[in-house]
C-alpha cells in the first residue's frame, strides 16, 4: 500500500501545502490543504533579494506544515519553489535556509520545469489534447503550446498578480489610464513571442486567479453543477468581468461570491492580463483545469512509480477509478453492458432506431458505473448515483458529458429524469434528452433480465413482426432458471416500449425452468 505523500508549493503570492492520500483504485486524492498568504515576492528588496523578514516567515511556515505532517504520518514531501525563490538574489542563501532550519529540503524550479508540470496536469486531468495554458502566480505567468497532448513551447513571463499590482496600481482601485498602461504593457510582451499568433486554440486556465474568475462566474449564473474542473465558458466573458469589477474599492471586491479575500487587492490585474492573453491568441473558449503545478508533482511520482509515461486515456482511467472507489462488480457490469449494446444495435439493424457512434460510447460508460449509488444505500441507488455523478470530478468528460452519463447510469424513469433535468434548462436539446431517456430505458430492462445476478440470459436476439408494430424479444436462457428474470423484465419493459412506439413480447429459448 502507498504512503501518505505531501507537497509543498512555495509561490510568490501564497505558500500551500497540500496531503494526497492513496486509495483502493491506486491514485492519490487530496485529503489536507492548507496555505499561508505569504507575499514572498513583497519581500525582495531593492537589490532582489529576498530579506530577513521573507525568509524567516517562509522557514517558520514550513515548520508549520511538518507538525501538521507528522500527525498525519506524511512518509514523503515534495517541497517546491517558483518565481520569488528562483529569482532572488540570494537563492542559494533561502535553499541553505531551509534545510537548516527546517525537516525539508527544497527544490528551486526552472521556468521550463514550472511550465512542464502545470501542462502535464492538464494532459492527465482533463479531455483536451490541443490548447495554450496560462498560469499567472505572484511573480511569474507561465505560458504552454499544448499540441497533440504534448507541450511544444513554452514561456515565462517575469510578472505576475502581486508585480504587475504593484507596478501598475498606485492606489486602492486601478484607475483608467492605470489599466491602459497595463494592457499597452502586456500586448507588447505577448507580441514577442512568435508561437503565440496563428493557433486559435482554447485557453486553459491553471491556479489561483483563474479558479477566481470560474467561481464567480458560475456564481452569477446559480450554476447548478458541482466542480470548476473542466468547466468551459467563452473568452469574452473574462472581458465582462473585467468591466464589472472596474472601479470597486477593495471593501465591495471582497463581497463578491468566489473571489478569495487573500487575492482581492491583486485579482483585477491577473484577470486583465488572462484576457489579454485570450484576445491575442484568438481563443474564443476558456477552459478550467483544477489540476495544476502540485497536481503534476503527483502525476509524475505516481506514474514513475508504474513505469507509465503519462495517463494514456484520461476517461477510461477515470471510469476505472470510480469502479473502484464505488465497489462495482465489474464482471456484471460487461456483461451487463454486452447485452444492452447487444438490444441497440438489434434497434438499429431493425430501423426502428437511428445509429450513433456516440449512444454506443455513453452506453458503455453507463453502464459500467450503472446504479453505482447502491454502494451507499441500495433503496435509493438510483438518486445516489445521479448525486455521485455529478458531483464527482470526472476527468477526461466534458460538464454536459458528466451529466448524461449521470442521467443514464441513474435512470429509473422518463418523469424523473425530467425532474433532474430542472435546473439544467437548456443544456440539451429535445432530441438529446429523447436519446438519454432510450439508452437508459435499454439499461434499466438489461438489469432486469439480471435481476438474480446469475447471467441467466445468455444471448438474445430481436425480432419485428410483420406490420411491424410490435417487437419479440427472444431470450436464449440455456440451462438457466429464468423466471425471475422474465417477471422483472416484464415490468420493465413498458419504458422502452413507449420510447420505440411498439410493443415488446418476451419469449425464450433453451431448457431452464420458468
Amino acid at each position: 500500500m502507498k504512503n501518505e505523500l505531501a507537497v509543498i508549493d512555495i509561490g510568490s503570492n501564497s505558500i500551500r501545502y497540500v496531503i494526497f492520500h492513496p486509495v483502493d483504485s491506486g491514485r492519490y486524492i487530496e485529503k489536507i490543504n492548507v496555505k499561508v498568504v505569504a507575499r514572498l515576492s513583497a519581500h525582495i528588496d531593492e537589490d532582489g533579494a529576498l530579506d530577513a523578514v521573507g525568509i524567516r516567515l517562509l522557514c517558520e511556515t514550513l515548520q508549520r506544515f511538518y507538525e501538521i505532517g507528522v500527525t498525519h504520518f506524511v512518509e514523503e514531501t515534495i517541497c517546491v519553489a517558483t518565481a520569488a525563490i528562483r529569482n532572488a538574489g540570494n537563492r542559494e542563501a533561502i535553499v541553505q535556509a531551509v534545510e537548516q532550519e527546517t525537516p525539508f529540503t527544497v527544490r528551486v524550479l526552472s521556468d521550463e520545469q514550472e511550465a512542464y508540470y502545470g501542462y502535464f496536469a492538464i494532459i492527465n486531468s482533463t479531455f483536451l489534447t490541443d490548447g495554450y495554458s496560462v498560469d499567472i502566480g505572484g511573480g511569474s505567468m507561465e505560458v504552454t503550446l499544448i499540441e497533440n497532448r504534448e507541450m511544444v513551447a513554452y514561456h515565462s513571463f517575469p510578472f505576475g498578480a502581486v508585480t504587475l499590482t504593484r507596478q501598475f496600481q498606485s492606489g486602492e482601485t486601478m484607475t483608467s489610464g492605470e489599466q491602459k498602461k497595463l494592457v499597452k504593457f502586456l500586448r507588447e510582451q505577448f507580441d514577442e513571442i512568435p508561437w503565440l499568433k496563428g493557433k486559435k486554440l482554447p485557453l486553459i486556465g491553471v491556479g489561483g486567479s483563474a479558479r477566481n474568475f470560474v467561481r464567480i462566474h458560475q456564481s452569477t449564473l446559480d450554476y447548478p453543477l458541482h466542480g470548476i474542473h473542466q468547466y468551459q465558458v467563452r473568452s469574452k466573458e473574462l472581458g465582462r468581468l473585467i468591466d464589472e469589477l472596474e472601479d470597486k474599492p477593495p471593501k465591495q471586491l471582497a463581497k463578491i461570491e468566489g473571489l478569495s479575500k487573500d487575492r482581492v487587492d491583486i485579482f483585477l490585474p491577473a484577470l486583465i492580463a488572462i484576457h489579454e492573453l485570450a484576445l491575442h491568441i484568438e481563443a474564443d473558449q476558456f477552459v478550467m483545469s483544477n489540476y495544476g503545478l502540485r497536481e503534476g508533482l503527483v502525476y509524475e511520482y505516481d506514474l514513475h512509480d508504474q513505469s507509465q509515461r503519462r495517463v494514456e486515456n484520461v476517461r477510461e482511467e477515470s471510469l476505472y477509478q470510480l469502479e473502484s472507489d464505488y465497489k462495482v462488480n465489474r464482471d456484471r457490469m460487461n456483461y451487463l453492458g454486452t447485452i444492452a449494446k447487444s438490444i441497440y444495435r438489434q434497434l438499429v439493424t431493425l430501423d426502428i432506431i437511428p445509429e450513433r457512434a456516440a449512444d454506443l460510447r455513453l452506453l458503455d460508460s453507463a453502464s459500467r458505473l450503472l446504479y453505482c449509488g447502491q454502494y451507499i444505500n441500495p433503496d435509493t441507488r438510483s438518486n445516489q448515483t445521479f448525486y455521485l455523478l455529478t458531483h464527482t470530478d470526472l476527468k477526461g468528460m466534458t460538464h454536459k458529458d458528466r451529466l448524461a452519463l449521470a442521467l443514464v447510469s441513474s435512470y429509473s424513469s422518463s418523469k424523473r429524469m425530467q425532474q433532474l433535468l430542472k435546473p439544467f434548462k437548456d443544456w440539451f436539446t429535445e432530441k438529446s434528452i429523447e436519446r438519454f431517456d432510450l439508452l437508459g430505458s435499454i439499461l434499466k430492462l438489461t438489469e432486469a433480465l439480471d435481476v438474480t445476478e446469475r447471467r441467466a440470459v445468455d444471448s438474445l436476439e430481436l425480432v419485428l413482426d410483420k406490420d411491424k408494430k410490435n417487437v419479440r424479444i427472444i431470450l436464449d436462457t440455456g440451462d438457466h432458471d429464468y423466471g425471475f428474470e422474465v417477471e422483472k423484465a416484464e415490468k420493465q419493459k413498458k419504458h422502452l416500449e413507449r420510447i420505440i412506439d411498439r410493443s415488446i413480447q418476451l419469449d425464450t429459448k433453451g431448457g431452464g425452468l420458468t
